[in-house]
């Protein structure tokens, strides 16, 4: 598509990477279905995204810059998305977590690259019944952890929970413990519709004990460090403004691979003379646009910030949330809007537009872009003033 093929990378972003991902898309295009009839991305993909050093732009075997590594892979990670939103996802999120070990201690990075360097750092999320329970030798780990995006290929889960009888549990809410993937039993339970290749499956831990070298307090990981000696602002920053943000990419992604798929699709058919459904693209069109400005300026406002050291204050942050939720609606309307346009006919499982469908819908279901919080906290500090300036009157 012409507007797509013309548009230019985020000014903070290596150009040569990104360039290198426009060159995969069609390898990963034409994987796309094949990756979410198996439910995970192929050796082939993985292999392409450590050879390309997309997996380790934020681990601690990044190469040094001066200018950040995160906007790239958030670039990298829209890129991919227009081919495969899963290749996407594992490169803005599941990639984004080597920015956590890499805050970890030497000694705990030398033993997460015993193995070698082709690391990757899944997580997932609490259940009711995960449980952490402290003792003399280190922390027993039990019970069921949620949604571990690409656990299939993962070498290290990274987890965290409250440990209520831990020593310094009044003053740390949540501890980060890194376990070995494969001291983990796979549940095989991810069948959603959307983001299938993710391989979101659950795991199981029972009665694992992890030593205290590799259990943290998460608070502390992900604060802001002043006095950390690297180069790369993302070592000195809030991490958690970062992390979150990276979905902007595979979702904008997404809905730009979606109106490129419903461009392709109409090549050479009589509906291309119906006005009804040129208006429909260039509305969809013009809302992506929109959305790319707002992306833009979400990566900007971070990466400023990050080359600054000024950490985004309380009323930016409840900005930076609204912004990323007000983008993932707009760019799951201008999907939408194309899918009803095409009707019927088009509901097949291999029509790449019905599946970029069905995963903006799932990444736009993710807690870091819910609209409900975001509005109302927004929402609730913009008419608080007012609410306050009328009581005094």
């Amino acid at each position: 598509m012409l507007e797509l093929a013309e548009q230019a990378f985020h000014p903070a972003a290596q150009p040569s990477l990104c360039q290198r991902a426009v060159e995969h898309l069609p390898g990963w295009r034409e994987r796309a279905a094949t990756a979410e009839a198996n439910r995970r991305l192929s050796n082939s993909t993985f292999d392409e995204l450590f050879a390309g050093g997309w997996l380790d732009l934020l681990t601690p075997r990044a190469p040094v810059t001066s200018s950040g590594h995160w906007p790239t892979l958030v670039e990298s990670a829209r890129i991919a998305a227009r081919a495969c939103a899963s290749t996407g996802w594992m490169l803005a999120l599941v990639g984004g977590h080597g920015a956590i070990a890499r805050r970890l201690p030497p000694a705990c990075t030398d033993q997460l690259y015993t193995d070698g360097p082709r690391q990757l750092f899944a997580s997932a999320s609490i259940s009711a019944d995960s449980r952490l329970t402290f003792e003399s030798a280190g922390v027993r780990i039990d019970g069921r952890w949620r949604f571990g995006s690409g656990i299939d290929d993962a070498t290290w889960l990274m987890l965290n929970a409250p440990c209520p009888n831990h020593p310094d549990a009044a003053h740390t809410p949540r501890f980060l413990v890194l376990i070995a993937a494969d001291e983990v039993e796979r549940l095989d339970s991810w069948d959603s519709c959307g983001m299938a290749a993710t391989g979101s499956h659950d795991v199981l831990t029972r009665q694992l004990l992890v030593p205290h070298a590799r259990v943290f307090a998460l608070h502390e990981v992900f604060a802001q460090a002043t006095h950390a000696p690297a180069s790369d602002y993302i070592d000195r920053m809030p991490l958690v403004p970062y992390l979150t943000t990276s979905i902007v990419g595979p979702l904008l992604g997404c809905a730009e691979g979606a109106l490129g798929a419903f461009v392709t699709g109409l090549n050479g058919s009589l509906a291309v003379s119906d006005p009804r459904i040129a208006e429909q693209a260039a509305h969809s069109a013009a809302q992506l646009y929109s959305a790319g400005l707002l992306y833009d300026s979400l990566i900007t406002r971070l990466h400023d910030a990050g080359m600054n050291d000024r950490p985004p204050d309380t009323r930016q942050l409840m900005q930076l949330k609204r912004d990323r939720a007000y983008l993932a609606g707009q760019c799951v309307q201008a999907v939408r809007r194309l899918v009803e346009r095409l009707g019927a006919s088009s509901l097949v499982a291999g029509n790449p537009l019905q599946r970029h469908w069905r995963d903006i819908q799932a990444m736009a279901a993710h807690r870091d872009v819910a609209w409900n919080e975001a509005m109302l906290a927004s929402g609730d500090a913009l008419l608080r003033p007012v609410a306050a300036g009328t009581a005094k009157s």
